[in-house]
């Protein structure tokens, strides 16, 4: 097919045109107050990480950055609704493993799929810990796979229901280890309470939610994920030291937008999200409880989201886990 000098002049006009309005844009944005869907309660751990976000993009954007709460669904609610936003730049989302890596392999039918976002920046890394009951006769986690091949199926485990963070965990810990265990469904934070009363044993969660009973010793750690030992815990072993080298299992959130959102609108927010993460009190205020900022660009946060994803997808096929939304 032949392309006239005119139709060759057109297209490069456009292309021009779409440049500058990106750039534009770019300059522009954001001019009104951006809202950011948390599909969790307001209160919760999540919560409270994401307001402490919107509060610096509001200084670093000069522009009001504010949490909008829509719980509910198994956190669908909220981001089906975020998905299906206007992809301008003035809906978010903090997206977490749960809604884009395996949600779509417990669910047959969900309201949105991982594809209707655009990543902009992972924002923080979460180890994760294997805590116990203090009465547990067992002081790291190859003493409690020994103790649960000893005792297949009755250590319970305390978890926010079945198909949650912490039962996948223990069902992944589990088929590496060849262990099983009595996983109990609570709802809230009442998992924790059971755990610290000694109703359950055993615990597999994010190391931020458990460290300040670590630390005041009510609960015992006995392992935690990552290369190296943790420097808020460090005479507790990783995993890969007792030989679970396979378990790599943590918690992250990042922010999201709705699938055709302008680059220029992603890479805005992707460089201020950058800059909070490397500001000395953001990174303090993360190494206090086991974690750590990251600041990611889109790019680097979409690779994450599939490395994640190929390793939780098995997970949760293995496990054979099937839900309904209600």
């Amino acid at each position: 097919m032949t392309i006239s000098r005119r139709q060759a002049l057109g297209a490069g006009a456009g292309m021009l045109m779409a440049t500058l309005a990106g750039r534009s844009l770019a300059g522009d944005y954001p001019d009104k107050p951006v809202r950011i869907i948390v599909a969790n309660p307001p209160g919760s751990g999540l919560d409270a990480d994401s307001r402490f976000w919107a509060a610096g993009l509001t200084t670093l954007l000069r522009q009001s950055v504010f949490i909008d709460n829509r719980p509910g669904g198994a956190t669908t609610i909220g981001t089906a609704l975020a998905a299906k936003a206007p992809p301008d730049g003035y809906t978010l989302h903090i997206g977490i493993p749960s809604s884009l890596c395996y949600m779509s392999e417990l669910y047959a039918k969900l309201p949105y799929k991982p594809t209707d976002f655009e990543p902009i920046s992972q924002l923080t890394a979460l180890r994760s810990v294997l805590v116990a009951h203090p009465g547990l006769p067992a002081s790291t986690a190859s003493e409690l796979v020994a103790l649960a091949k000893a005792r297949p199926g009755t250590i319970p485990a305390g978890t926010l229901g079945i198909g949650t963070f912490q039962h996948l965990l223990g069902v992944w810990f589990g088929a590496i280890t060849g262990t099983s265990y009595q996983f109990v469904p609570y709802n809230t934070t009442s998992p924790y309470a059971a755990l610290l009363a000694g109703e359950t044993q055993v615990m597999f969660d994010a190391l931020a939610a458990s460290m300040s009973n670590i630390r005041a010793g009510k609960l015992k750690a006995l392992a935690v994920t990552g290369k190296g030992r943790h420097a808020l815990l460090p005479n507790v072993p990783t995993f890969e030291e007792l030989g679970i080298a396979d378990y790599d299992a943590s918690t992250w959130f990042g922010l999201l937008a709705p699938a055709g959102t302008p680059k220029a609108v992603l890479d805005k927010l992707s460089a201020a999200c950058a800059t909070l993460a490397g500001k000395p009190e953001v990174i303090q205020r993360y190494h206090e409880y086991g974690g750590e900022p990251v600041g990611s660009t889109p790019a680097e946060f979409a690779a994450y989201i599939r490395a994640e994803r190929a390793k939780w997808v098995p997970v949760v096929k293995r496990s054979g886990i099937k839900l309904e939304l209600t």
